[in-house]
C-alpha cells in the first residue's frame, strides 16, 4: 500500500484531530498520499488505487474496461482503457480539496528567524507577526520587530510547543480556465467559474453564485434531510456489519464444535484413521473459509461505504461550519451518489442473504472396529437456508409503490428443439441464472440473466411448474410423473434426485418450505417430505398448475384455472385453511404466481392477458402488465429482488422477458 503522509499531534489545536480521519485513504488506511480522485467524488492513493484495479480485473477478460470503485462499487472507465491496467490510476485527476487539507495539517517547526540568520539556528520562537511571516524569539521581539513593526498584529505561539498549524485558504479553481469556481448552473447540477458559465451555460435557466446556492440548501433544510438520511443509512449499516458478524461467530462456533465432535469420534478408533481424519479436517476448514470469505466481502462492501459516509458527514458539517460553499456542494452531491450506492447495496446483499450452518455429520452405525465393517469419520454439510434482511433494513421504496419497466428480453429456443417452446414454470435464482421449464420440447434449461444459454437438459416427462430449494438447487414438477431435484452449479443442470408421490398422485404445482414440498394435483394440495411421503392439507374446486409460498408467513399461495364470474381465482392457504384472496373478474384463468421480498403477490392471468400484484391479503389488486405491454397468455412468472420474468404460453412462446420494478 502507498505510504500516506505524516502529520504531529498539536495539543489544544481543533484542526488536525477531527480532520485526520477525512484525509485517509479508504483502502490502506492511511494518510492519502498522491490523492486521485474518482467520478463518484471517493478518493484513493495513486499506489493503493493501482493495485486494487490490477487484482479486481485480474483473471478477466484483457479487454475489460470498468472497474468497481473500492467503496460504492460504481462502475468506472479510465480515461484511456487501451493503457496497461497498471497505469489507469494515473488517468484520474488529483484532488485539490484533499490537497489543500494535507497541506492545511501539516506542522512545521517554529524557530526565531533573526536568530537563525545569526547563526544560532533552533531557538524557539514566541510570537507570529502576520505583515512579515515571520517567527521571532523574546528577545528579537524587542530588539527588532517592535522597532520596525510597532503596528503589526503579533500572535503568541508559546503555546504551541514549538509547532504551528498553518491554514491553506486558497479558493479552488476551474482546471479548464484556472479561474475562481464561482457559480453553480442548477440545470446541469456543475460547479463553474465565470468563463464556464459564459461559455456553456449562458442558456441554462437556474444559475446563481455558489454562495447563493448554499444558502439555498441552507434555507430549504436540504443539507440537514441529506445529513439525516446520512445518519439513518450509517445506522442500517451499522446494523448489517453487526449481522454479518454474528453470522460469523455463530460459524466460528460451528467450526469448534465440528472439531469438538471430531476429535471425541477419533478417540475411539485407532491410529490408522489418520488419513480419514485430515480429510475431513479439510473439508471442515475449507467450508468454513469459503463461507467466512463471502461474509468478509459483505463485510468489507459495508464497512467501506459506511466509513465513506462518516466521512462525507463530517466533511459536511467543516464545510458548513466554514462557510465553505463549494466543498459543502460537493459534500451534499457525495452523499447523493452515497444514498444510491447503498440501495444497490442492499438490492444486491438481499438477493443472497442467508443463514448458514457448518455441521460435521456422523453415522454411528459406520464407526466400528471389526475389520469386515466399513469406517468413517462422517462428513461436512453445508446447511443454506435464505432469510429476510434484519428489521431496519430497507430501501426508500416498497415494490407495491414502484413503476415497471421492461428491462430485456431473450429467446429460449434451441437448436435441438424439435418444437416451439412453451415455457411452464420458471424460477431467476439469486445468483443471477434464470431455470426454464419448456413442456413442449421435454426440457430444463439454464440461461445467464443476459440470456445466454448455459446449459440444457432432458427429462422423462413434461416439466409443469419449478420452484426454488435454495440458492443452487431448484425442483421441477414432472407433469403425471415425479419431482425432480436438479442442482445448479457451475453453469450446469445436475439431477440430484427424483421423488414419487407415496399416494401415486401426479404433480402440477410445486413450492418449498420448511424442509418438505406443496404439491397441487387436479383438485388436492399435498405436503410431501423428500422421502416422498403425501400427505392432503385441502381441496379446490378448479384446476390448480402453480403454486408460491411466502417464505417470512408461511402462506401458500393457490392460483386457479377458471374464467367463471364469482370463481375464486386465487387462494391463500395456512394451516390447512383455504381464503379466497381475489376472484374471478380483473383476473381470468391465473396461473403462474409468485410472492416478492414484501409479500406481494404476482399472478399470471392467461385468459385477461395480464399480470397482477397484491398484497398477501388480496386487496389493493393493481395490473402491472396488460396486453399493451405486449403480454399474451402469460403462463409463468418468477421474482427476485426488484426484478422478474415472464413467459407467454402462445404470443411470443419462444421468449422470456425481464421486467425491473424502480
Amino acid at each position: 500500500m502507498a505510504e500516506g503522509g505524516t502529520s504531529h499531534d498539536i495539543p489544544d489545536s481543533p484542526g488536525p484531530p477531527r480532520e485526520a480521519r477525512l484525509l485517509d485513504c479508504p483502502i490502506c488506511l492511511e494518510q492519502l498520499h498522491e490523492p486521485k480522485s474518482l467520478p463518484c467524488l471517493h478518493s484513493f492513493c495513486q499506489e493503493c488505487l493501482s493495485t486494487f484495479i490490477t487484482k479486481d480485473l485480474s483473471g478477466k477478460m484483457a479487454s475489460a474496461t470498468a472497474f468497481p470503485c473500492p467503496v460504492c462499487r460504481k462502475m468506472t472507465q479510465p480515461v484511456n482503457p487501451s493503457e496497461d491496467k497498471e497505469k489507469w490510476a494515473q488517468q484520474f485527476p488529483a484532488n485539490a480539496i484533499v490537497k489543500d487539507l494535507v497541506k492545511e495539517a501539516t506542522m512545521e517547526p517554529m524557530y526565531c528567524k533573526p536568530c537563525g540568520g545569526k547563526g544560532n539556528a533552533g531557538i524557539p520562537a514566541a510570537i507570529w507577526c502576520k505583515i512579515c511571516n515571520v517567527f521571532f524569539c523574546d528577545t528579537c521581539k524587542v530588539d527588532f520587530h517592535d522597532w520596525i513593526h510597532k503596528e503589526c498584529e503579533t500572535v503568541d505561539v508559546t503555546r504551541k510547543e514549538g509547532f504551528v498549524q498553518r491554514q491553506v485558504t486558497e479558493q479552488i479553481r476551474c482546471e479548464k480556465h484556472t479561474k475562481k469556481m464561482c457559480y453553480y448552473c442548477e440545470d446541469h447540477q456543475i460547479l463553474g467559474c465565470s468563463r464556464c458559465i459564459t461559455i456553456d451555460h449562458r442558456r441554462c435557466d437556474v444559475v446563481t453564485t455558489t454562495q447563493e446556492y448554499c444558502d439555498k440548501l441552507k434555507t430549504e433544510s436540504r443539507l440537514e434531510d441529506r445529513k439525516e438520511s446520512l445518519q439513518k443509512t450509517k445506522e442500517a449499516i451499522k446494523l448489517l456489519v453487526k449481522t454479518f458478524g454474528e453470522k460469523l461467530q455463530i460459524l466460528l462456533e460451528d467450526q469448534n464444535s465440528g472439531f469438538d465432535s471430531l476429535t471425541d469420534l477419533r478417540k475411539q478408533v485407532d491410529l490408522q484413521l489418520d488419513a480419514l481424519q485430515k480429510d475431513i479436517t479439510d473439508k471442515l476448514v475449507s467450508s468454513y473459509k469459503q463461507e467466512k470469505e463471502n461474509l468478509d466481502l459483505s463485510m468489507q462492501k459495508c464497512e467501506r461505504l459506511m466509513s465513506s459516509i462518516e466521512n462525507t458527514v463530517e466533511s459536511s458539517e467543516t464545510a458548513v461550519q466554514r462557510n465553505d460553499s463549494v466543498n459543502t456542494i460537493l459534500m451534499y452531491q457525495r452523499g447523493q451518489a452515497e444514498m444510491e450506492s447503498y440501495q444497490n447495496l442492499i438490492t444486491e446483499i438481499r438477493k443472497s442473504f442467508a443463514s448458514v450452518r457448518i455441521k460435521h455429520v456422523v453415522d454411528l452405525s459406520l464407526v466400528r472396529l471389526d475389520k469386515d465393517s466399513p469406517l468413517s469419520l462422517g462428513n461436512v454439510i453445508i446447511e443454506r437456508k435464505t432469510e429476510q434482511l434484519p428489521k431496519g433494513i430497507s430501501t426508500t421504496k416498497s415494490l407495491c409503490e414502484c413503476d415497471v419497466k421492461e428491462v430485456g428480453k431473450f429467446s429460449i429456443k434451441c437448436p435441438s428443439d424439435g418444437r416451439d417452446c412453451d415455457a411452464a414454470g420458471i424460477v431467476y435464482l439469486p445468483d443471477d441464472h434464470i431455470v426454464v421449464g419448456d413442456y413442449n420440447n421435454n426440457k430444463i434449461k439454464l440461461f445467464a440473466a443476459l440470456g445466454k444459454c448455459l446449459d440444457q437438459m432432458n427429462v422423462p416427462g413434461k416439466p409443469i411448474d419449478l420452484c426454488c430449494i435454495d440458492y443452487d438447487t431448484v425442483a421441477a414438477a414432472i407433469y403425471n410423473s415425479e419431482i425432480h431435484i436438479i442442482k445448479v452449479n457451475h453453469a450446469k443442470l445436475t439431477l440430484s434426485s427424483k421423488i414419487k408421490l407415496s399416494n401415486g398422485a401426479h404433480p402440477r404445482g410445486i413450492t418449498y418450505s420448511n424442509e418438505a414440498f406443496t404439491v397441487s394435483t387436479p383438485t388436492d394440495v399435498y405436503r410431501v417430505g423428500k422421502d416422498g411421503v403425501s400427505n392432503k392439507i385441502a381441496s379446490y374446486p378448479n384446476g390448480c398448475y402453480h403454486l408460491a409460498c411466502d417464505p417470512r408467513t408461511g402462506h401458500i399461495y393457490v392460483s386457479q384455472w377458471t374464467s367463471k364470474a364469482g370463481d375464486v381465482a386465487v387462494y391463500r392457504l395456512s394451516d390447512g385453511k383455504l381464503t379466497s384472496i381475489s376472484k374471478v373478474g380483473m383476473l381470468k384463468d391465473a396461473c403462474g404466481v409468485d410472492v416478492d421480498r414484501d409479500g406481494n403477490v404476482y399472478v399470471c392471468g392467461r385468459a385477461s392477458n395480464n399480470v397482477v400484484q397484491m398484497p398477501g391479503d388480496g386487496t389493493n389488486v393493481r395490473e402491472l402488465l396488460t396486453s399493451s405491454d405486449g403480454v399474451g397468455t402469460p403462463r409463468a412468472i418468477s421474482v427476485c429482488g426488484n426484478t422478474f420474468v415472464v413467459t407467454n404460453e402462445s404470443k411470443n412462446s419462444n421468449e422470456v422477458r425481464v421486467f425491473e420494478l424502480y
